[in-house]
């Protein structure tokens, strides 16, 4: 019998916004019972657009300006998914997302911002640089940079837009430019409007009139564009300006997937909602910030709501959660902007409201750095509530199996196609599978629990890891018995799961031509996922542990690290970034790294996982009677694994690893040390390649994209130093 707390309901948040990154830390600080949220957004990092200015003048570095939302979402027990939603179904109350499986919701909040709206302009959406998405402006500018700095030609720059966006990215760049670059610009602003500014009082205006002057910066107003090409822009009174770049800051559109999807939207595409920030046409849907169109009053799209909104908005998703009355919205009647001019020196406006100075600058960035460090929060564990009446006890033995139900309704959507010589499969007690002549037969097994939330990744991480061993004996995978252990929880809530989870593992079995022919199911505790992998081996020698030979290189197809860092996110002490690169590397296959070694004659080959790369190290040298010598420089290491292992962060595995690997000896001190031992999931192989094939070798995995190195060599055995340590 087994006590579980079973989630009942899902919350889903598409996007990462100020609004959501408020209510992720109200959910994380006090948990609804019974309820798994979800964060669905296309960036790790979410940028906070009041430091941006900064940020492109260089004050600020770019992590100071972005919350790390994959991390906060593990501070807070909140599932995070990277992807982009393309399409919501309300009806149906399925979230469709780019490249991964469909998301059921209970409740739904939106908080995807805005963008300017580019659709009004001919070309607008190929030509120029909009400044949202932030991330992809910040690339493309720092490339133009490069580009500029090279030819060394004057440049001119084009802003067009003059509300508060558009002045301070504009005298942001200059800033930039004339600071800290030798590139000459001229630049011009371009604002609709007979003043720039206009929602800002005479005072702010006149002042920035006055200090655009002063930095000789061209303002057009009274004029909109109407068309762009690659390097001319059309303006409405048929007058054109060259430009070599050009930035969009205009009125704010909305992402064109909302109204599609069949909400309630005002003239422009935002989602109209009442004072309680739901929708006016679906009440399972709130939204908040620049994609709410809030209909008691019409509100500007400026960052203060959003962040306003925030609160209330944690408050009201509890409160229907809980059936109580929600609180409604209240709008301030003016709020407090602080605008910078591209150096350390700002303006302070609310209302008739007028102030400057260096000290405004230095106010502003005392707020700015506070908010953010308020959704920078230290690591804690949630506990589960012990008194929830939800927890009930639950059997085990073929008791805790998934319910028929569940798994009929989760393989009517898997698309699952059996090989020919494959008998019976699925449906049947056992698979039948007629093994052809002159083939050798291949079998490995793995079992995970869960190291990530997401459980579609985890079912393709897995099933990449388990193959690893059948490519790493020179086989073919054929086929795959699957083991899914599914925490309880209400069965909409099940069969998603594993549903996405299987799906995953699907993923990773048809990418790699190989066949799903049965598998179990299971209620635990945690998710956690296993699987049994067939392969078949033609009548050639098999690659195993035993064929190193002296003078041998050792390749390694993949960095190391994945197990420090699995390990620092599980207590939300590892950066969003460093994550996402090493599920990149863990998402890789090893078929083609596989096919590469055999062709350019490994004499012996592993795939390294769970016993760190010294343990399998040294299982191969054992095995071949052989000893070694690495370089520690020479090891790759993936993006944050030194960083998270220098603050003491270690897999569980770890000490078991370097208690086992009492051969080697090294004296130095070098940060990569400690990541030898470290267990790594979905790794790379390690294989002897003769030395005079190495550099083909290594440019061969190059080309196909692995991080791959020459770590060591294989060196005549010796009992008394199976693995010698350099760290030059």
């Amino acid at each position: 019998m087994i006590g579980l707390t079973p989630y009942k309901k899902d919350l889903r948040l598409i996007g990462g916004g100020h609004s959501h990154i408020a209510v992720i830390k109200k959910l994380g600080m006090c948990p609804i019972p019974g309820i798994r949220v979800t964060l669905i957004s296309n960036n790790t990092l979410a940028p906070y657009s009041g430091m941006l200015p900064g940020l492109i003048a260089g004050h600020f570095t770019f992590e100071d300006c972005h919350i790390d939302l994959r991390k906060l979402c593990q501070w807070a027990g909140v599932q995070f998914v990277c992807s982009e939603v393309q399409h919501i179904d309300p009806i149906a109350k399925q979230i469709y997302c780019h490249q991964y499986p469909s998301l059921r919701y209970d409740l739904l909040s939106i908080n995807v911002g805005s963008q300017p709206a580019l659709n009004e302009i001919k070309n607008a959406a190929v030509h120029g640089h909009s400044i949202k998405p932030i991330k992809q402006f910040l690339q493309n500018w720092h490339q133009w940079l490069e580009s500029a700095q090279a030819s060394r030609q004057p440049k001119r720059v084009i802003v067009i837009g003059g509300g508060a966006a558009g002045v301070e990215i504009l005298l942001a760049m200059h800033y930039k430019l004339c600071n800290t670059t030798a590139i000459h610009a001229d630049f011009t602003l371009i604002c609709a409007d007979q003043h720039i500014l206009s929602s800002h009082n005479k005072c702010v205006q006149e002042f920035f009139k006055h200090h655009l002057q002063t930095l000789s910066i061209r303002i057009v107003l009274g004029k909109h564009a109407i068309s762009i090409t690659e390097h001319q822009l059309a303006l409405n009174d048929n007058t054109t300006l060259n430009y070599d770049f050009c930035a969009w800051t205009i009125h704010a559109g909305a992402p064109p997937w909302l109204a599609e999807s069949g909400l309630k939207c005002d003239d422009r595409g935002f989602i109209q909602v009442d004072q309680y920030l739901r929708s006016i046409s679906h009440p399972d849907i709130f939204s908040a910030g620049d994609s709410a169109a809030f209909m008691p009053i019409p509100l500007p799209k400026a960052g203060i709501y959003a962040v306003r909104q925030g609160p209330i908005l944690a408050k009201n998703i509890i409160a229907q959660f809980e059936n109580r009355q929600l609180l409604p919205f209240k709008p301030q009647r003016h709020f407090l902007s602080l605008l910078t001019t591209g150096e350390r020196y700002a303006i302070a406006s609310r209302g008739l409201l007028f102030a400057r100075g260096k000290w405004v600058w230095l106010w502003k960035n005392h707020i700015d750095r506070a908010f953010m460090a308020r959704f920078n929060p230290q690591p804690m564990v949630n506990t589960d509530n012990s008194g929830d009446d939800s927890r009930s006890m639950r059997c085990g033995g073929c008791g805790a199996k998934v319910g028929s139900n569940i798994l009929q309704n989760v393989l009517s959507q898997l698309d699952i196609q059996p090989p020919p010589d494959v008998a019976s499969g699925l449906g049947d007690d056992a698979a039948i599978i007629n093994l052809p002549a002159n083939t050798q037969w291949l079998q490995s097994v793995d079992f995970f629990r869960s190291f990530i939330d997401d459980p579609y990744l985890l079912g393709r991480i897995a099933a990449i890891h388990s193959l690893g061993d059948i490519y790493a004996m020179g086989g073919i995978p054929h086929s795959a018995l699957v083991t899914a252990v599914i925490p309880y929880s209400s069965e909409p809530i099940m069969q998603e799961t594993l549903l996405h989870l299987m799906r995953g593992v699907l993923k990773t079995l048809n990418d790699e031509n190989t066949a799903l022919i049965g598998g179990h199911s299971g209620e635990g505790p945690e998710m956690a996922i296993g699987l049994t992998v067939n392969g078949t081996l033609p009548s050639s020698k098999a690659l195993t542990k035993s064929g190193l030979t002296p003078s041998d290189s050792l390749i390694l197809t993949k960095p190391i690290g994945s197990g420090v860092l699995l390990a620092a996110n599980m207590a939300a002490r590892c950066q969003g970034l460093w994550l996402d690169q090493a599920l990149v590397h863990m998402l890789q296959s090893n078929r083609v790294a596989a096919t590469i070694l055999r062709s350019y004659t490994a004499h012996s080959c592993t795939d390294v996982t769970g016993f760190g790369l010294l343990g399998h190290l040294q299982e191969m040298l054992l095995a071949s009677q052989c000893s070694a010598s690495l370089s520690i420089d020479t090891i790759p290491i993936m993006e944050g694994a030194q960083q998270c292992s220098l603050q003491g962060i270690q897999s569980t595995l770890y000490a078991a690893n370097k208690q086992a690997n009492q051969c080697q000896y090294y004296a130095g001190k070098h940060p990569s040390h400690p990541l030898l031992f470290d267990p790594q999931t979905a790794g790379g192989l390690l294989a002897g390649i003769p030395v005079e094939r190495t550099d083909e070798c290594l440019r061969a995995l190059s080309v196909a994209g692995y991080t791959s190195a020459k770590i060591g060599s294989v060196t005549p055995f010796n009992t008394n130093s199976l693995i010698t340590l350099t760290d030059h």
